[in-house]
């Protein structure tokens, strides 16, 4: 099993957390969620790192190479995959969390793909150079010594690298790191982005190359991946879904159970037509994207990439930041039914919340999972949807560190973690209705 450790970064003091296929983080704004979600993102993505690099390597030996070779490297000659590999980690790194000025020289993160397979990413001071925390990477020897095999992976083909070589050797990198998932990070603030539907393709065309990468890192992913298959729901979702048809292995169930929960969630349904983003309603009329609710705009891309890579079954790591963001409590409860049923298609979860209403309705999932009584539970919530405890963790994040928050007596998260806040609610109206009891008692009649 995974695990990730992190020291001093950002609002994190420490934490040491095992890595589960479905995982929740909770707790106060500031407190490190994000952080932890963008670390398992940094480097769980790292094995597909590795092949990009490794081609861009064999298509520079090309005749006429057109991937350009980094200047540091002409001097040198043809630099090694391990080189070329930690000078774009310590540039994701620093793309993702920010100047390293700042950080605490104690500053460490290391994870662990395997008890042989780890990284770890540390500062380190450089003499004679005036940066005080400079990136310094740690490869576990297993991983260090694969990367030197490797050195000169694939072969030259006139029409580059071949696409059966890629495939074995991403196949390879997915062993090692144990790990055969795509990650897809989906941030928090999503709506100015869809808000900005029509004119996005537009802006980021405009950038030039410092300008994307002056982009969060996590950020620039997400924009770039609904840039890139925008143009595949031309017919909208139940379109691509007959598209799909009898080639896609996903039950037929499935898919349409996932087509109601969306329905339920954005009240219709999502399509890309004439160039512009629309929310196709029940009565067939539509509304742009740019003008449809806060709460429309904030999910419509969560809702589009699960139901897309579920249509696709290849397996995928979603890290998903608050999605109840802007819903109604009941669109909150279906939207994370719908990450469930994801989750128990084969991908698998981080999901970040500040909602009682996803809490409340993951327990019922877990709950539902344990009922002695299966054929009467599935009446109440589908079994589709129900969440095995063993592949589930929940996490609350307080004060620079995590604590578990799951109940192991009951197997859910814990009541209190939940309705924390509303505990001190009610306990200030208690105490308002006792003074406004006692100033009654205290009144003399007239």
């Amino acid at each position: 099993m995974h695990r990730l450790k992190i020291n001093k970064l950002g609002p994190i003091d420490h934490c040491e957390l095992e890595c589960a296929p479905f995982m929740t983080l909770t707790g106060f704004q500031a407190s490190g969620k994000s952080t932890i979600a963008k670390a398992i993102y940094y480097f769980r993505t790292i094995k597909d790192d590795i092949v990009e690099i490794a081609k861009k390597r064999c298509l520079r030996k090309m005749p006429g190479g057109f991937v350009a070779e980094p200047s540091a490297y002409k001097a040198m000659g043809q630099a090694r995959l391990l080189k070329e590999l930690a000078d774009h980690l310590q540039e994701k790194f620093l793309n993702i969390f920010g100047s390293s000025w700042g950080m605490s020289p104690e500053m460490r993160l290391e994870y662990y793909f395997t008890d042989t397979c780890s990284m770890a990413v540390s500062l380190k001071e450089e003499h004679g150079i005036q940066i005080p925390n400079h990136i310094w990477l740690t490869f576990s020897h297993e991983l260090e010594s694969f990367l030197h095999r490797n050195d000169n992976r694939f072969s030259v083909t006139p029409l580059g690298v071949a696409e059966e070589e890629a495939e074995s050797f991403q196949a390879e990198v997915n062993r090692l790191f144990d790990d055969d998932c795509m990650a897809v990070y989906v941030p928090a603030g999503r709506s100015m982005i869809t808000l900005l539907s029509q004119q996005l393709g537009y802006i980021y065309a405009k950038m030039d190359d410092g300008q994307r990468r002056s982009l969060d890192g996590c950020t620039r992913d997400y924009l770039e991946r609904i840039l890139r298959i925008k143009p595949e729901f031309s017919d909208g979702l139940p379109g691509m879904a007959a598209q799909a048809g009898g080639t896609a292995s996903l039950p037929s169930k499935t898919i349409w159970q996932s087509l109601s929960l969306i329905n339920k969630i954005l009240r219709g349904s999502y399509r890309y037509s004439n160039g512009e983003e629309q929310i196709v309603l029940d009565n067939g009329r539509y509304v742009k994207i740019n003008f449809s609710s806060s709460g429309q705009q904030e999910c419509v891309w969560i809702l589009n990439l699960l139901f897309y890579y579920l249509l696709r079954q290849k397996r995928v790591l979603f890290i998903l930041e608050e999605p109840e963001s802007h819903l109604f409590p009941e669109s909150q409860k279906y939207i994370t039914e719908l990450i469930a049923l994801a989750g128990n298609c084969g991908h698998s979860i981080v999901l970040t919340t500040h909602s009682p209403y996803v809490l409340g309705t993951l327990n019922n999932l877990l709950y539902a999972h344990a009922v002695l009584n299966a054929e009467k539970a599935d009446k109440i919530i589908e079994e589709s949807l129900w969440l095995d405890l063993g592949r589930f963790r929940a996490w609350f994040v307080k004060d620079g560190t995590i604590e578990n928050c799951m109940d192991p007596e009951i197997g859910m998260i814990q009541n209190e973690r939940i309705d924390e806040i509303s505990k001190v609610i009610n306990e200030e109206f208690d105490m308002l209705l006792n003074l406004q009891t006692t100033d009654w008692e205290d009144t003399p009649c007239p």
